[in-house]
């Protein structure tokens, strides 16, 4: 529920995640001590939610303590009183650093959870996290008719939202009369357009004021939306709903496995889940508190949450809970970015994946024609696959195009199994055994290079085809 404020696509500006990862490197060394309001080398383009700045003229302020970071804010306040994208640009211009060093390794430890909510309370100087934190104090009358972005006056900001909300309705390609449950919809924007569209739509917002908003302007048009006041954490509901929508909402939940877990029980079969506008990027660590200006304005200030996440921790862990994610980007806006998640039902067609962007390596690059069903593996290929089930046997579908015969190994993490491929063999059935499934599937095939053999440009080295495999109780 970004309202005033932004989703930065670029978390953390080039020079400041080199300075984490060579002080992570060696310990030697105090980073807050390297940083603390110092002036380092310029950063690159810091792309915002409404903006796309080019900071390239200006160094970033790199800052560590909470004085310095309401010198900051007071500025950038001043700046807010001229425009609103005078308030970005002040903002895009320091980062908050802290000392990563002692962040537990395991993301989806309790540790490492406590660790992050106490830096959100160090930097918030609240006592604790709750959903009322989310709270946004804003004019009713003065907004109703004119609420964000339009509110802000920015052709920049505005155009990027509308971009955004079309983008992810056109992404989504509901069945006229879905159901839709849309979490954390702030001015409702998107639920707005939902509701033209008659599509059922339940709306889920932690703020009365911002629910009295949504239904004075659906009501303007007409239309009608199910409203309900709560935690998205603790909503739940007998319905299944064809989609569950997070327009720039998702990063606030405070406890985002648990909400990727109960989205289980709230989306049917064939159902999804669409992250809008999230900060889903290269973050510097797997999963925490945003620290570039922007972020740390609306924690300092207002008391919100404000999560970013690792691209490979995000996908992997959509992966493990039993979804599959697929992403979709367009270059006319920054915000123009979503995740689509489905169902896994242990089956996996890899085309259809977005692979997390570390295990993506260890295979090779997809097919240039999309309508192409297949994804040729690597030397030593790994996919991240749901965890919680019971898995007896893992069935792969595999063909060899190679004009020789290939050694492949199958495995779960724990055993593998060889095979050799015929050469110029399509679609052939492999199944292997699995007795302590980890989650994971490891596929090790011998390689060769089209453009050696063939001459035709391809200089791929590929393994075998994978069409799909899937995971047998």
């Amino acid at each position: 529920m970004d309202n005033f404020v932004i989703v930065i696509k670029k978390i953390l500006p080039v020079s400041l995640k080199k300075i984490i990862k060579e002080f992570t490197a060696d310990n030697k060394s105090k980073l807050v001590t390297m940083i603390d309001e110092k002036i380092l080398p310029k950063s690159e383009e810091i792309k915002l939610d409404g903006s796309v700045l080019d900071n390239k003229d200006k160094p970033v302020r790199y800052i560590s303590t909470l004085e310095a970071l309401d010198r900051e804010i007071a500025a950038a306040d001043e700046q807010a009183k001229i425009s609103d994208d005078q308030l970005r640009q002040a903002l895009s211009e320091f980062c908050y650093a802290v000392d990563s060093s002692s962040l537990p390794s395991d993301p989806y430890s309790q540790e490492y959870y406590d660790t992050q909510m106490k830096l959100y309370l160090d930097i918030s100087g609240k006592k604790q996290y709750a959903v009322e934190n989310e709270h946004v104090d804003f004019d009713f009358e003065r907004l109703k008719n004119n609420p964000y972005p339009y509110c802000t006056k920015s052709p920049t900001t505005v155009g990027d939202h509308l971009i955004a909300e079309g983008f992810v309705i056109k992404i989504m390609n509901l069945a006229p009369g879905s159901h839709i449950v849309e979490f954390g919809p702030g001015w409702g924007n998107t639920t707005l357009h939902f509701a033209q569209m008659d599509y059922k739509v339940t709306a889920v917002d932690s703020e009365q004021s911002f629910i009295d908003l949504i239904k004075y302007r659906t009501e303007k048009v007409l239309k009608k939306v199910n409203f309900v006041k709560g935690d998205m954490l603790e909503f739940s509901s007998t319905t299944k709903y064809n989609a569950a929508v997070f327009f720039s909402c998702f990063h606030h939940c405070s406890n985002h496995l648990k909400l990727l877990k109960n989205l289980h029980d709230l989306i049917d079969d064939q159902g999804l889940v669409a992250f809008a506008a999230e900060p889903v990027a290269d973050f510097p660590y797997q999963w925490g508190v945003r620290l570039e200006g922007m972020s740390v304005w609306s924690i300092r200030k207002f008391g919100w949450l404000e999560l970013g996440f690792n691209t490979s921790y995000f996908m992997k862990t959509l992966l493990l809970l039993g979804w599959t994610p697929k992403r979709y980007s367009s270059d006319a806006s920054p915000l123009a970015d979503v995740i689509i998640a489905r169902k896994s039902h242990m089956y996996y067609e890899l085309s259809e994946i977005t692979l997390p962007p570390d295990e993506c390596k260890t295979w090779a690059p997809p097919e240039a024609d999309s309508s192409l069903k297949q994804r040729f593996t690597g030397a030593h290929s790994v996919i991240t696959c749901q965890k919680d089930v019971n898995v007896k046997w893992i069935e792969f579908c595999l063909s060899n195009y190679a004009p020789l015969d290939l050694d492949v190994k199958l495995g779960d993490g724990h055993s593998t199994h060889s095979f050799r491929l015929d050469k110029h063999s399509s679609k052939g059935i492999y199944r292997v055994p699995s007795q302590n499934w980890s989650g994971q599937i490891n596929i090790s095939s011998q390689t060769w290079c089209p453009a050696k053999v063939y001459h035709n440009g391809d200089s791929r080295e590929l393994g075998v085809a994978v069409h799909y495999f899937r995971l047998i109780d």
